[in-house]
């Protein structure tokens, strides 16, 4: 008779012991998924606030040069509003006459815009230059203006800040406005240059900043087509085109290209001897019809106006791009008129006295008749009659 086998005595520990490990197994896979699970949801929920914040800078900042560029004729292209002193308005409030006055809110209802926020729930904020302020208005404004911040060392307009969320001690209940409860480091104390570095412990603050680079193009094309219009109807009513002022002049005309002539009052020495009469010319044609803000900001002196030798007001002269002697554009000869947008300053002295001093092309830049399609700089050639 065969003797029944005996279990050991510790197998039931050994099973109890098992079941044990695997609940803990169990319980230590559900803590590392939930552990997951929370560290996804969290870096997802700091990747939509930054996301957030990102579309509200890029919004804020498209609308101020869209303001600036569309500012009635009445005003001055390039204008800016001044901060808003209450969020929940959104309204531009000026004057803006100090430094600590021109950060504060973003005017977002006067620039058209919903009220933005950061990721966090922030409003956002907004710096203005003095020299591009609307109220008032200071100095004169064209492509030559710099703004007079900086940020990581780069020329700035103006600037839009996310604060982000308050760090220490900052109150952003406070009843009045304090750079600082929204604004950290070198951003909060109150001189002219800001950084937009890593977020850290001590720093959240993220910026958008307007360069003049990006700031002048629209303006200068819309710069560009009033005078372009203004030539136009010059020649419809006279059959001939101004002759071009030489630069830091308004008395002396130059055949080789300058700038736009200026007429003077009697006064001031004027008529302009560049808008002569003959051929029906008359100064009153030329003056007829420019927005103030054109030669009170001197924008003749940012764009380059060459003109062809048998189109301007001499008597007798045709201007039929056959006979006499005509712009050569490209090596080609038969250009009329055209205009040159000189962009902001590429390491020159403006204003410009001279051409040397003001294109960037070396063809365009020897006071003769022969140029070029712009190349080097930021110039932009437009042809105005072929």
């Amino acid at each position: 008779m065969k003797r029944a086998i005996a279990l050991p005595r510790h197998a039931p520990a050994k099973r109890q012991r098992g079941a044990a490990f695997l609940v803990l197994a169990l319980m230590i896979g559900i803590a590392a998924t939930a552990l997951i699970v929370s560290a996804g949801t969290s870096s997802n929920e700091k990747t939509r606030a930054a996301e957030k914040t990102a579309k509200a800078l890029a919004t804020a900042h498209e609308a101020l040069i869209a303001f600036a560029v569309s500012v009635p004729d009445s005003a001055r292209p390039g204008d800016l509003p001044c901060p808003a002193t209450d969020y929940t308005t959104g309204i531009g409030s000026g004057p803006c006459t100090t430094s600590a006055s021109r950060l504060g809110y973003l005017p977002w209802k006067t620039l058209g815009l919903p009220d933005l926020r950061d990721g966090t729930g922030a409003p956002l904020l907004y710096a203005v230059s003095n020299g591009f302020k609307n109220n008032p208005r200071t100095g004169t404004l064209n492509s030559d203006t710099s703004g007079e911040f900086s940020v990581n060392g780069e020329n700035a307009i103006a600037i839009v800040f996310a604060p982000g969320a308050p760090l220490g001690t900052q109150d952003r209940n406070a009843g009045t406005f304090n750079r600082a409860n929204f604004l950290e480091l070198s951003n909060a104390d109150g001189n002219s240059s800001f950084e937009n570095s890593a977020e850290s412990n001590t720093i959240n603050d993220r910026l958008i900043w307007i360069t003049p680079r990006a700031f002048f193009p629209p303006i200068e094309m819309r710069a560009m087509r009033v005078a372009k219009a203004q030539l136009e109807h010059y020649f419809s009513v006279t059959g001939r085109y101004p002759r071009s002022n030489r630069y830091m002049n308004d008395s002396i005309c130059i055949t080789t290209g300058g700038r736009l002539p200026y007429e003077l009052p009697v006064a001031s020495g004027g008529p302009n001897p560049c808008l002569p009469g003959g051929n029906g010319a008359t100064a009153g044609y030329w003056t007829q019809g420019w927005p103030a803000w054109f030669f009170i900001n001197y924008w003749d002196y940012v764009l380059h106006y060459a003109v062809a030798d048998a189109c301007t007001t001499n008597p007798g002269t045709p201007c039929d791009g056959v006979t006499g002697t005509y712009l050569r554009l490209n090596g080609t000869d038969g250009t009329k008129v055209l205009l040159i947008r000189q962009g902001i300053p590429n390491g020159q002295s403006r204003p410009c006295t001279a051409p040397s001093q003001c294109l960037d092309d070396t063809e365009n830049r020897d006071s003769d008749r022969d140029y070029v399609t712009p190349v080097a700089g930021n110039d932009k050639l437009t042809v105005i009659a072929p």
